[in-house]
């Protein structure tokens, strides 16, 4: 079982389902949007995440490291839906660079710049279908189809006596 980097009591996360996915590339230069959602027994989750890889030849100078040449900046995001802007908690965006650890030696093998600086843009949020352990899924899903990566199998549950979700990442 992998252990996020926030808050280990309140979920487990390990693995990448097959939940159903819209990916549409062309929002804007080199923006992809990747909807991630799951529908099963009673329960939905769903999260769009839009955002951008920008390979440089230097560190960032904005973001912080998932590894020492994948970076993410979660420093300016809008909200798909009204265009105003989103500051995400700590525990969100160590949601989303736990997300990003889970692909980053895939994108490693397949991206040989010096360092990719994963921005992401705009987020869809229903409040509904919104739990923030929902954007490790969502920005790995992400990466899995901007890098072309085989996507991998994923299981998301969740506990009706307690309501947490866990994440079965297959590994």
């Amino acid at each position: 079982m992998t252990k996020p980097p926030v808050d280990p009591d309140q979920f487990l996360l390990f693995g990448l389902s097959a939940p159903a996915v819209d990916s549409v590339a062309g929002e804007s230069e080199g923006v992809r949007t990747y909807r991630y959602k799951v529908q099963s027994g009673g329960f939905g989750l769903f999260l769009g995440v839009s955002a951008e890889a920008v390979r440089t030849t230097t560190s960032p100078a904005v973001g912080t490291p998932v590894t020492d040449r994948i970076w993410l900046d979660a420093s300016e995001i809008s909200s798909a839906h009204y265009g105003n802007r989103i500051t995400l908690t700590a525990s969100e965006v160590a949601w989303l660079r736990f997300g990003l650890s889970k692909v980053a030696d895939r994108i490693e093998h397949v991206d040989r710049s010096p360092y990719v600086l994963i921005r992401v843009r705009a987020l869809e949020i229903f409040e509904a279908d919104y739990a923030e352990a929902v954007l490790a899924p969502a920005i790995a899903g992400w990466a899995e189809a901007e890098f072309s990566l085989t996507p991998h199998r994923m299981t998301a549950r969740r506990d009706s006596a307690t309501g947490q979700y866990t994440f079965d990442w297959d590994e």
